[in-house]
């Protein structure tokens, strides 16, 4: 197992690789862009989310967005799903031929809202020469307990998770390995969480409470967020989301190989998370920072 950098170059062509475009919460920074996962699996593409900024990172990380076919959408919050109607648009230009959306009850409005929204828009770039497919034949799928997809080379499975609105994790196999990711999207802790995770060879959390580092000393700075959450909002939070120590006690109880945290506040300190997962969890803990790949 190889972990990467954003500017770092891999070393060898591998089958499944996972990279995190995005690691930030709602609340946006300069230096991180929404939540997205580009989970490549015998060289296909499937993204995990469209949070802000997304097909931007897309490009950073030498993805081009007409080859994602495959979008699975955990749930409808914004800092997961805003940026879907710039990659439909983008992507149907950049050559995509069709689209496949995975999500809970009310995906098929994102899609409704993007012919309603940018019907102008679409109309403009068909005149230019564009084609009618890869935009007009946007496609969705529902996703619910015991939702499950395969192809030649991977299989896709689902879990409904503990947060605030209709929520689902996933899990990608490589059938011709058998190795595993799990991405658990924004929950609580709860039981089923790690037996879904079972001896994954990553499990990717969203972990939003978490210790407070040292904001930027020049900039904007949100100075709400450069201290711990207040008690009653923590736990509120914590309703729907894991501390460090949570997501290391699931990564324990599942028996994973690695555990890389995400969707951090806007000024998470990385050691001290890495540490709090650590004192529970023996294996690999990456705190990570938008980039981050790691390959199997």
């Amino acid at each position: 197992m190889r972990a990467y950098g954003r500017d770092t170059e891999p070393a060898a062509v591998v089958r499944v690789k996972v990279t995190l475009l995005g690691t930030a919460s709602p609340i946006p920074t300069l230096d991180r862009a929404g939540n997205a996962i580009l989970v490549e699996i015998d060289d296909d593409p499937y993204l995990v989310d469209c949070g802000p900024r997304t097909v931007y990172e897309l490009i950073r990380n030498e993805t081009d967005p007409g080859d994602v076919e495959d979008l699975f959408l955990t749930h409808r919050h914004m800092d997961h799903d805003v940026s879907f109607f710039h990659l439909a648009i983008v992507g149907w230009t950049a050559g995509r031929e069709s689209l496949t959306v995975y999500g809970p009850d009310g995906t098929g409005d994102l899609i409704d809202g993007l012919y309603d929204i940018w019907k102008e828009d679409i109309a403009y770039r068909k005149e230019a020469g564009y084609p009618a497919a890869g935009i007009e034949n946007i496609d969705w799928e529902r996703v619910d307990d015991g939702f499950a997809r395969e192809t030649d080379s991977m299989r896709v499975e689902s879990i409904p998770v503990q947060h605030s609105i209709e929520t689902y994790g996933y899990k990608f196999t490589d059938t011709a390995t058998d190795d595993t990711v799990v991405l658990s999207s924004d929950t609580a802790k709860f039981d089923g969480l790690a037996e879904f995770a079972s001896d994954a060879d990553v499990l990717v959390m969203t972990c939003t409470v978490t210790p407070i580092g040292d904001a930027p000393d020049d900039g904007f700075v949100w100075e709400r967020y450069t201290e711990p959450y207040p008690e009653e909002r923590r736990d509120v939070l914590l309703n729907y989301h894991v501390t460090p120590t949570q997501a290391g006690e699931i990564a324990a109880d599942a028996g994973v190989d690695t555990l890389v945290l995400t969707h951090f506040p806007p000024y998470p300190d990385r050691d001290e998370i890495e540490a709090e997962a650590g004192r529970v969890f023996g294996g690999d803990v990456v705190a990570a920072e938008d980039g981050y790949s790691i390959e199997l």
